[in-house]
């Protein structure tokens, strides 16, 4: 790796009196590598450097591929920063011990050596996704998401405490979300198991966040040094756990505790259902008694609160920000105090005036917090969507190999058995004879048609409307392989058609498309009448579990996010409409797409059949109309 290698042919004699030969070309300056700024295609060992990814106390984390196979499996390398780092040893120890999948598989250990010193590394899964904290800003969840990923945190301490290891930093920027919702716990560095060596003296805290930290950890750290260090144990651990997720519902870290009181139970974000934030206040509980009494009993907890969850589970946990009307007017476009002032009270005014900018940010930071951007939130719903679907997909074709695989082994066997048994010789049969065919129907001749009881020929096709609009669009042929809603939507749509109002319905009113919508559709070449399957609301996520298979809408804007590409609509394209759900039936109506580019064009949509209605699943309430999360629309040249 040395810049200063000699090029073959060259004298490296240095008594020589031959002239130095000039090289061809310009010098080639000496690169200078930084542990925690590689960049990519650098060599670690077996491995190459693709890109970074992060970088935290100790080390900094990079994607990788095998050298030897650079279209193969990514991997996580993560890189010490200091030369003979002691904590990568003991991450290392303790990855070896856990085998859960809320853990990254820990692949090898080495040492890269640029020069002078040696930085140990360590090579284990890549885990995709973002960390919990990132999660839960770029998106609006429910009290049931946060919950499901309460009890997978949960269930990894709990495994991780059954084999005698603790983790010592757990924090949400820690814990990361993989597309589809699954959890890991990342960075097992600070961890201690019982036949770790100590890597801190006596007298100090294991590594850590200081939010995180229980109150005793903290009553330690304000007293006198000379005190003995309390030892970090499983109720320190559990009370970092309730401080994350107390941040996930809130956006805001909570107050510390003193000794003989108990945590507020005046949430700041009263959309919590109780019994979730009766477990979370159990774990930031002053005394140590006070909280769980392990996370495997916290996990028993929890599976049992989760199945009698009522509606009020999914709804989403924040506000949704809009934007100031243009006719409004600010605080700071308020005109200033006029008129006398009383003796002695310049220097106050002065000094209230000064304050004024900070107390109106202050006011703007609070009316913000714990709200989500529906823009932002769409985008990110429609990657995740999109993302577990493909995983979804993946794993449904691995069941199915490992199932035609072992069906095709258990067919084979099954023919060599019966042939050595001789099941498929027949003797006596006549190998002259013919085997009987079964019969054919003949084709109706000519002077069968009319006869009784045959079927009616086929009508003539009938001619197709003239079309009023400006632009028309072409008929879209039937597809064998589009389906909406699992293959349900057109027995849902023949449904509607049999469904009698029982009472006026306030709907919209039909209306042709806008020009420039057809000119749009047009050129995405989006025929009418064609069908492509859809989520029908990103606000509501995407879940592997059961439970997930339908949704309660209301009145009023929706966002959903296609499933395949169509035209020019790519897949991931998101359509902004409107539900109307004050009868019998849905109404739904699209009139703009955006693409993941960042590309709007208006459209003319309509969420099922031509007819622009779904009917409703059982279980429906006035008001909470149940639709199923997968559906489609139809794509129509006038509104019905």
């Amino acid at each position: 790796m040395s810049p200063h290698e000699a090029t073959p042919g060259e004298s490296q004699h240095p008594a020589s009196t031959q002239p130095a030969q000039k090289p061809h070309g310009p010098a080639r300056p000496a690169l200078l590598l930084m542990a925690d700024a590689l960049p990519p295609g650098t060599p670690i060992g077996p491995w190459r450097v693709l890109r970074r990814v992060a970088s935290g106390g100790y080390g900094t984390v990079y994607v990788v591929h095998a050298k030897h196979r650079p279209r193969g499996r990514r991997y996580a390398l993560k890189l010490a920063r200091q030369p003979d780092s002691p904590w990568f040893s003991r991450e290392a120890e303790v990855l070896s011990l856990l085998r859960h999948p809320g853990v990254p598989r820990f692949v090898e250990a080495g040492a890269w050596r640029p020069g002078s010193g040696s930085h140990p590394f360590l090579v284990m899964e890549h885990v995709a996704g973002e960390s919990l904290y990132e999660w839960a800003r770029a998106r609006n969840p429910t009290a049931r998401e946060v919950g499901a990923l309460l009890i997978q945190a949960v269930e990894v301490l709990a495994f991780a405490h059954q084999h005698g290891v603790l983790h010592r930093d757990v924090k949400g920027d820690n814990l990361r979300v993989q597309p589809g919702g699954r959890l890991t716990l990342l960075d097992w560095g600070a961890g201690w198991h019982p036949e770790a060596k100590p890597l801190t003296g006596t007298g100090q805290l294991p590594p850590g966040t200081a939010h995180y930290l229980s109150p005793q950890l903290h009553r330690w750290r304000m007293a006198a040094p000379s005190r003995e260090c309390p030892r970090y144990g499983v109720a320190d651990e559990l009370y970092a756990l309730g401080v994350t997720f107390h941040r996930l519902l809130t956006d805001s870290y909570p107050a510390l505790t003193l000794e003989g009181e108990e945590p507020a139970r005046a949430w700041p974000n009263p959309r919590v259902p109780d019994a979730l934030a009766s477990h979370v206040v159990r774990l930031l509980a002053f005394a140590p008694e006070a909280r769980p009494a392990s996370a495997s009993a916290l996990a028993s907890e929890l599976h049992q609160v989760l199945p009698h969850a009522d509606a009020t589970w999914d709804l989403p946990l924040f506000d949704w920000a809009t934007p100031p009307s243009d006719s409004s007017r600010t605080t700071e476009e308020a005109p200033g105090m006029e008129g006398p002032v009383a003796p002695g009270q310049e220097v106050p005014l002065q000094h209230a005036r000064l304050q004024r900018p900070d107390r109106i940010q202050r006011l703007r930071e609070a009316r913000e917090l714990r709200r989500r951007v529906p823009r932002h939130v769409a985008r990110m719903e429609a990657q995740d969507i999109l993302a577990a679907s493909t995983v979804r997909r993946r794993q449904t074709l691995r069941a199915l190999w490992r199932h035609g695989a072992v069906g095709f082994t258990c067919v084979v066997s099954m023919v060599c058995l019966g042939w050595s048994l001789g099941l498929f010789s027949r003797p006596g049969m006549d190998a002259s004879a013919s085997p009987s065919m079964p019969p054919v129907a003949r084709a109706p001749g000519p002077d069968q048609a009319a006869a009784s009881g045959a079927a009616p020929p086929s009508p003539a096709p009938l001619r197709q409307e003239k079309d009023a609009m400006s632009i028309p669009l072409k008929q879209d042929p039937p597809v064998r392989g589009r389906s909406l809603s699992r293959g349900c939507t057109w027995v849902a749509g023949a449904a509607t058609t049999l469904i009698a109002c029982s009472g006026a319905q306030v709907v919209p009113k039909p209306q042709r498309c806008p020009t420039e919508a057809l000119e749009a559709m047009k050129a995405l070449k989006l025929r009418r009448d064609a069908k492509v399957t859809v989520t029908v609301d990103i606000r509501y996520p995407d879940r592997l579990d059961a439970a997930a298979d339908m949704l309660a809408v209301h009145d009023g804007d929706i966002i959903s996010v296609q499933e395949e590409e169509y035209g020019g609509l790519p897949k991931g394209t998101l359509l902004y409409g409107r539900l109307w759900t004050g009868g019998e039936r849905v109404m739904g109506r699209y009139t703009r797409a955006e693409t993941p580019d960042g590309r709007t064009y208006p459209v003319c949509f309509v969420l099922g059949n031509d007819d622009g209605f779904w009917p409703l699943e059982s279980g429906s309430k006035p008001g909470a109309a149940l639709l199923p999360r997968t559906a489609g629309y139809t794509v129509v040249d006038a509104f019905p």
